[in-house]
């Protein structure tokens, strides 16, 4: 008997996966309670529950009443739990459809039936048929809401995610690592691995890493911090010379180790290993530290020293060293003594607010109060990182900076109070006496009112320290009367409201410099603004007082003087603008632009010649010699000449900015200014030659200042060589009639040599070294080794602006000039 073919057997497949998925459904209803059991018991043994209740109740009991739960919830799911048959698969996938189709390919006619009706029937299975085609297999609910109806297994489900995540314990090790129900469980611990702070590190949780096998990198230093619950304890370290767990309070244990080299921690209770961790240890490496560029003098004779320093985690401090080169001193006048021991002079280095490793920055201070000031001294820079760790650069031999003055008076009160710096029990009768004979007749002084009575206080100071052995603490306030006095002198009733703009000056800069907030900005500003008003008034009252401080301005036509106080503001308000728009460092160089036209400005007023950044005055002056005039001329030309280069310089390293071409054009006026002086004048004293020369000299300076204006550098600096050139000859042409005139007429040499010895004593009395004897009354000749020496350094001075020659040249012969 043949067997009948099976209907659904091309569905067999599909009824398959819907017995599969009907079985899941009944399973999870079943089952639910026995999963929501089995995580709950995972998330406690997890977090250390089933520890804890195994050492109340004990192993074996917990574990009994374990595994009667997961029994009893096991028979009761297999009882629930019934296997879906065919019929079940059958009756899911009609479900999904309209007619029933697997049914209706399941059934046969119930009686027989002719061709017609058989037709009809197989007409029928074929519609369903193909109807049976798009049926799929459905997905599994698994819901069983209505039989957990305070979702219990979600708790449990979200309580054995959490345990897998941050629970610490180790499963069955934990639950079994025991001798006794006292001891059936480890306890929890904590450790922490703390660099030092210098570092930037942050902390390291080694709780999270118990068993760390590989070696763990960190600074030497670093502190480790373990923290254990429980008795029983012993901890094993080869990374320090100390270090041992020490109860703190009951069931408290606290160790603290500073990791010195490579080793191992290893945390016990019991004789079971807990925790342990490999340490490898990086050593610091020691900073670095070098000048960044030449130390250089700035405005007013403010020392600017640039460095740079390098570490590989933070520079904690970092500061310049200067010391005083007594051999290299000069040892005459008042320096002959042997000078007075004093510590050196250790100013901090300007360090970010946040630290770094890597600062690159300059060190702008003003030395000239100090008893160093223009004096030769050695500097050393030196920094120290966070370990303590100190280097050091090379030392520079130089002549510190200081402030210029050109009040003769003045000048003279700073030389006595550098001597009495030098050596004060040696020196203090002579200054004494030097001040009193500058001050002898005081009505004749043209000095600020007070003056006369400070100096004459000072005086009378210094006379009573005389007569005892002054301090040194004495000496120094000795030191700053003389000092104020001097700036009194100088800066007359200018000079709190210059030292006052200057400070507003200062305390912006700075803030520019270490990025302060716009507030902080905004007050500084202010702060500037009404110094500068002080200021400017105060300026137009000197003026208005002060007929020939007006000449000069008119006759300079300086920038800075025409300005209105509109303008300033003007200037201040873009200033203030450039800074809160982030533009920090083109706000810090118009705010170097206002300084440098401030100083112009007290410039003109003392009748300074040539400034930074100013015009210049004049060479001969009244009463000097022809040649006094050109030499004059002829020195501001190269002064004016090395900063064109400075500013070609700048250019160069700034790609051709336009910031480099604002500074030659600005340099244009200055050479105009100096190009009036030979433009149509007599210097040449009657001498044809000479006055060709300077004729020469001024086509030279207009084709330079012609160059400046189009920012052409290069050219610029021909012109001014041959300017420079054409000056010397001129100047050789006036020696050498000066020369023959003196030879044919023995008494004007002499009526000459007395008024020129007279022209070339300082205001002590002193020869200049003009031509002037050394010692007694000899004159020395301004021929032989001084004229030789003088056209030696204008020969230097030409070749080091002769752009011909190579650049290694050009530097060699600037350092010359520096030195001599």
């Amino acid at each position: 008997m043949s067997q009948k073919p099976d209907p659904l057997h091309a569905f067999r497949g599909r009824l398959l996966r819907t017995r599969l998925v009907i079985a899941a459904e009944r399973g999870a209803r079943a089952f639910w309670p026995l999963s929501t059991l089995a995580l709950i018991l995972f998330a406690a043994l997890r977090f250390g529950g089933l520890t804890w209740l195994s050492e109340r109740i004990g192993l074996w009991p917990l574990g009994a009443v374990v595994l009667v739960l997961l029994a009893g919830l096991t028979v009761l799911g297999l009882r629930a739990f019934h296997w879906p048959h065919r019929g079940d698969a059958i009756a899911r996938l009609d479900r999904a459809t309209a007619r029933n189709v697997l049914t209706t390919l399941s059934d046969t006619p119930a009686m027989p039936t002719d061709a017609a009706q058989m037709a009809v029937w197989q007409a029928h299975r074929a519609r369903a048929e193909q109807a049976a085609r798009d049926v799929a297999v459905p997905a599994p609910n698994l819901q069983v809401s209505r039989h957990d109806r305070y979702a219990l297994r979600l708790m449990a489900a979200i309580a054995a995610v959490t345990a897998l995540i941050f629970a610490q314990g180790s499963g069955l090790a934990d639950l079994t690592r025991t001798t006794g129900s006292a001891q059936a469980a480890g306890p929890t611990f904590e450790a922490w691995a703390t660099p030092p702070a210098y570092t930037g590190l942050g902390t390291l949780y080694l709780t999270e890493r118990p068993l760390q096998d590989a070696p763990i990198e960190l600074p030497r230093g670093t502190e480790i911090a373990l923290r254990a619950y429980g008795d029983d304890f012993t901890l094993q370290q080869s990374v320090g010379d100390t270090g041992e767990l020490r109860p703190v309070a009951p069931g408290l244990n606290d160790a603290r180790l500073s990791l010195q080299r490579d080793g191992q921690i290893s945390l016990q209770r019991g004789g079971v290993e807990l925790a342990s961790w490999t340490f490898s240890v990086t050593g610091d490496q020691a900073p670095s530290i070098a000048f960044n560029g030449e130390v250089t003098r700035g405005r007013a004779g403010i020392t600017e020293i640039p460095f740079t320093i390098e570490d590989d985690f933070d520079v904690a401090a970092a500061r310049v060293v200067i010391a005083r080169d007594v051999d290299a001193v000069q040892r005459r006048h008042g320096l002959t003594a042997t000078p007075l021991d004093r510590p050196d002079l250790a100013v901090d280095l300007p360090l970010p607010a946040r630290g770094g490793a890597s600062v690159t920055d300059v060190l702008s201070r003003d030395f000239s109060p100090h008893a160093f000031a223009g004096l030769p001294v050695s500097m050393v820079l030196e920094a120290t990182d966070g370990a303590g760790q100190v280097a050091r650069s090379e030392v520079r031999n130089l002549t510190l900076p200081q402030r210029a003055f050109y009040d003769p008076l003045a000048r003279s009160i700073v030389e006595q109070r550098r001597d009495l710096l030098w050596a004060p029990q040696e020196n203090i009768r002579r200054v004494e006496q030097l001040l009193r004979a500058v001050s002898y007749q005081p009505d004749d002084l043209v000095v600020p009112e007070g003056v006369t009575d400070a100096l004459r206080d000072s005086i009378a100071a210094i006379n009573a320290a005389r007569d005892g052995t002054p301090t040194l603490d004495q000496i120094d306030e000795l030191a700053e009367q003389l000092w104020a006095i001097a700036l009194m002198i100088e800066d007359g009733e200018l000079a709190d409201a210059a030292a006052e703009l200057r400070r507003a000056q200062q305390r912006l800069s700075q803030a520019l410099q270490d990025g302060a907030s716009d507030a902080e900005i905004a007050e500084l500003m202010q702060d500037l603004r009404e110094a500068t008003r002080d200021y400017m008034r105060q300026l137009a009252d000197a003026l208005a007082d002060d007929p020939d401080a007006q000449q000069r301005a008119q006759d300079q036509g300086d920038e800075g003087m025409s300005m209105s106080q509109q303008d300033l503001q003007d200037l201040m308000d873009r200033i203030q603008e450039l800074s809160e728009n982030g533009q920090r460092e083109e706000a810090q160089r118009l705010l170097d632009q206002l300084a440098e036209m401030m100083e112009n400005m007290q410039m003109t007023l003392n009748g300074e010649g040539q400034g930074e950044g100013g015009t210049p005055q004049p060479g001969g002056g009244e009463g000097g010699t022809p040649q006094e005039g050109v030499q004059d001329t002829l020195r501001q030309q190269q002064e004016l000449a090395d900063r064109a280069f400075e500013e070609l310089q700048r250019q160069f390293r700034q790609g051709g900015s336009s910031q480099g071409e604002e500074g030659l054009e600005g340099l244009a006026d200055t050479q105009e200014a100096l190009r009036d002086l030979l433009d149509g004048g007599e210097q040449g004293d009657g001498n044809a030659e000479a006055q060709e020369r300077l004729d020469e000299a001024e086509r030279n300076m207009g084709d330079a200042r012609d160059a400046l204006e189009r920012g052409d550098g290069r050219q610029a600096l021909d012109s001014q060589a041959q300017a420079m050139d054409a000056l010397r000859e001129a100047i050789r042409e006036l020696d050498s009639a000066e020369t023959g005139e003196n030879s044919s007429d023995a008494e004007g040499e002499s009526a000459s040599g007395s008024d020129q010895s007279s022209a070339n004593l300082d205001p002590f009395g002193r020869p200049t070294e003009n031509g002037s004897s050394v010692e007694g009354t000899e004159i020395v000749p301004e021929g032989g080794s001084i004229g030789t020496a003088r056209d030696l350094l204008d020969e230097i001075r030409r070749r080091s602006g002769d752009r011909a020659r190579t650049a290694e040249e050009r530097d060699y012969l600037r350092r010359l000039l520096d030195r001599f």
